[in-house]
This record gives structure tokens, C-alpha cells and sequence, in this order.
């Protein structure tokens, strides 16, 4: 039995969940996570077998408490309103802490370009898919906009989270030219699921990227950054139809706003009475916030009352449509607190690590990708998916533990059982 969990195959299993996370997620129906549910099964058995080399710093600590902070800070609230939907995102990414402890017990600096070569074929496959997968739908089965095998709006943001994983990646690639093809392909994908939250953030990261890597970027490359940053939204608009229709809505939305006729405006005024609902269900319980049958009953008094309309009513749970205002109105200052230790206490993390060693590649593409969900935040719920949280915590412990693989400090995992 414990042959299956010796060095050599433990890598291969690890290597090959890396590629088809990544293959899975927006390129075909099968869903990623189930990968990950298997991964942390053998996961167990592995820290099992190997407990007598397994050591647990004080670092591998905070990072256990940062993986677990989510489902924490929803037990008071379930405790009030026992529903396992409150528990389920907290849970998928509770579900990384074997997963963590394995490849921090596994990996050794060696290993790092093992894993970046999966990581880099995961993300070209995965990327080239899902725009394959869009042009079918938007230019052949007429569809208005691409949603491939998710609700459009989840789609616009995890497409925009592998193209610049794929754009990130490019710094030391071995496959610098599909990357590039990869991060273009899955921009275009993102434009089309004409998910404005997600396109909006394509030029902050972009140029969010090209600071990180300025060192290494000459004039041509920063300006024909920028040069791509413009054509493409422009031929988007010009050559589709549905883009010009999705910017003409959000014109005539920022026209309404701007002149107070927020019903008018549906979806952008929508969530601002969403957000404004939110708001006032944590300032009702601010330690914990308010359950989800709680927020509809409170909806229901602000309509009468006129604070919102009762378009509100039609919103299942009052979804604030944001990670920020629903982790406020369902988590109170527990969830914020746990949301600034899964969100911004990495961010904070990866740029500290890529100021010190700015050779370090990992670091950065961290920092874009975690930078990402922050701006994916703003306008949906980013995280509150299972899938999408899952996601979010696997590749925040793969990038974590490659960093601390390239990093110039000590980094000494427990010696396994089986050497290199």
C-alpha cells in the first residue's frame, strides 16, 4: 500500500492534477474541483505514511489558520441558521490544507521546473480550449454572449484569471510563444462572456504585469502592451455586435445613474441596491451579520420603508453580487477578517517576497493572480462559488509552495522517506 505514495509517484500524480485543474476548469464540462477532491484523499494517505518526516513550521501554521479562515468565520452563523450552503465555499478551500502539507513535504527546488512545465501546458490547453469553445458558441451557434460550460459572468473572470496566469508565466517560460497565443485567446474569451467586471480588470492587471516585470521589458514590449490593450477592445467593438450593444447599455446605465434614475439602470443600479441592502444587514449584527433568511425579511422592510425597490425581492438571499458587501451582510467582522486572510494577507505576502528577490518568478505570478480575484471581487462574489473557491485556494498553494521552492532563503521541506 504504501508504494503508491512514494516520492517518485507522488510527484507524477501531483504534476498531472496540476495540468488537468487547469485543462478542466473553463475548457470542458467535467468540473475541476472533483480533481482536487481526489487529490486531497491522496493527499491524506501521503501524510499519513509519511508523518514520522512531516514537519509543521510556524509558517506552514499561518498558512493552515489563512486556509481555514473562511469556514470559521461562517460556524457562528450556521450555528444560528444551520443551512450548509453558509459552509460549502469555506469547506472546498479547508479541503487544501493536506494538499499544502503534501507539496511543502514533497517538493524540493529540483521539482519546481516539473511542475512549472505542467503548469505552463495546463494553462495553453485550457486557454486555447475555452476560446475555442467561445467562437463556436458566439460565431456559429449565434449565442450573444459566450458562457462554455458556466454562467457567462464565471467565466469572463476565470478566463481572465488563466490568461494572466498564462501572461505571468511568460517571464521563464519554456513556452513562451503558446503562452502569449494562451493570454490572448483567453482575453478574447473573456471579452465575449461580456462580463464587464472581468474586462474592466484586464488593463489594471495588464499593467499591473508590466510593472512587475519592467526590469526585464523593453520599450517595444511595454508599448506594444499597451498597443494590444487598445486594438483588441476597439476591433471587439467594431467587428461584434454584441460588444457594441453590451458598451451602449453601459453608457445609457452611467447616463441613468448619473441623473439618479437608478431603476432604470438595471444591472449596474441593481447592484448598488444590492450593496445598499447588504450594507444594512451588517450594520443589524456587525460581528456576524445576518443569516440568509434574515437578509430577505430585511429587504422586504427597506422596500417598504424605500430604501431599495422591490427588484431586491427578486434576488435570491439578497446575493450582493460582490465578496465584499456579501461577506459583510452573512459574516459581519469575522468574515471581513477572514477575508483580509485569504485575500489580501497573500497579496501583501508575494509582493514582499518578489521586492527581496525579484528573480524569484513565482512571486509575481501570484501577486497578478491573487490581484485578480481581488478586482474580480468588487463586482461578484468571486469566491462564494465551490468550483471558483477551490480553485482560487489550489492555485494559491501550488504558487506558494513553488515561490517558497525558488526561494533564495532556507527552504528545507522534512526529508521524505524516498530520496531524490
Amino acid at each position: 500500500m504504501k508504494g503508491i505514495f512514494v516520492l517518485d509517484r507522488a510527484l507524477w500524480l501531483n504534476q498531472w492534477s496540476l495540468l488537468l485543474v487547469l485543462v478542466l476548469l473553463i475548457a470542458t464540462p467535467v468540473r475541476s474541483h472533483a480533481v482536487v477532491a481526489v487529490l486531497m484523499l491522496y493527499s491524506i494517505g501521503y501524510l499519513v505514511v509519511h508523518r514520522g518526516s512531516l514537519v509543521v513550521t510556524r509558517f506552514d501554521w499561518a498558512v493552515i489558520g489563512l486556509l481555514l479562515a473562511f469556514l470559521l468565520s461562517r460556524l457562528p452563523i450556521y450555528y444560528l441558521d444551520p443551512q450548509s450552503r453558509y459552509l460549502a465555499p469555506g469547506a472546498h478551500m479547508a479541503a487544501l490544507v493536506p494538499i499544502y502539507l503534501m507539496l511543502r513535504h514533497l517538493v524540493y527546488p529540483v521539482d519546481e521546473r516539473h511542475f512549472c512545465r505542467f503548469m505552463e501546458l495546463g494553462v495553453i490547453i485550457g486557454c486555447l480550449g475555452a476560446f475555442g469553445v467561445a467562437l463556436v458558441q458566439t460565431q456559429w451557434l449565434g449565442h450573444y454572449r459566450a458562457d462554455g460550460f458556466l454562467f457567462s459572468i464565471n467565466l469572463g473572470y476565470l478566463s481572465c484569471a488563466m490568461g494572466f496566469l498564462a501572461a505571468s508565466l511568460v517571464r521563464e517560460g519554456r513556452y513562451k510563444p503558446w503562452l502569449v497565443a494562451a493570454a490572448v485567446a483567453a482575453v478574447v474569451t473573456c471579452i465575449l462572456t461580456l462580463a464587464r467586471g472581468a474586462i474592466l480588470a484586464v488593463p489594471l492587471l495588464l499593467v499591473l504585469l508590466l510593472a512587475l516585470n519592467i526590469d526585464r521589458l523593453g520599450k517595444r514590449v511595454v508599448l506594444g502592451a499597451f498597443a494590444l490593450m487598445v486594438t483588441l477592445p476597439l476591433l471587439a467593438y467594431a467587428l461584434l455586435p454584441a460588444v457594441q450593444d453590451r458598451v451602449d447599455y453601459t453608457v445609457n446605465e452611467v447616463v441613468n445613474l448619473s441623473e439618479g434614475n437608478i431603476e432604470a439602470a438595471v444591472s449596474s443600479g441593481g447592484r448598488l441596491q444590492l450593496w445598499t441592502a447588504a450594507s444594512h444587514a451588517f450594520m443589524e449584527r456587525p460581528l456576524i451579520g445576518l443569516g440568509y433568511d434574515e437578509r430577505e425579511t430585511l429587504n422586504a422592510q427597506l422596500v417598504e420603508q424605500g430604501v431599495i425597490t422591490d427588484w431586491v425581492l427578486t434576488v435570491s438571499r439578497g446575493h450582493a453580487h460582490s465578496q465584499y458587501m456579501e461577506v459583510a451582510a452573512t459574516g459581519g467582522v469575522l468574515g471581513l477578517l477572514a477575508l483580509f486572510g485569504y485575500l489580501v494577507v497573500p497579496a501583501l505576502y508575494h509582493w514582499r517576497l518578489h521586492r527581496r528577490e525579484p528573480d524569484n518568478p513565482w512571486p509575481q505570478v501570484a501577486l497578478v493572480f491573487t490581484a485578480g480575484f481581488a478586482l474580480y471581487n468588487l463586482t461578484e462574489a468571486a469566491i462564494h462559488h465551490e468550483m471558483m473557491a477551490t480553485f482560487y485556494a489550489y492555485m494559491q498553494v501550488v504558487l506558494l509552495v513553488m515561490a517558497k521552492a525558488s526561494s533564495h532563503s532556507s527552504y528545507r521541506p522534512a526529508e521524505p522517506i524516498t530520496s531524490h
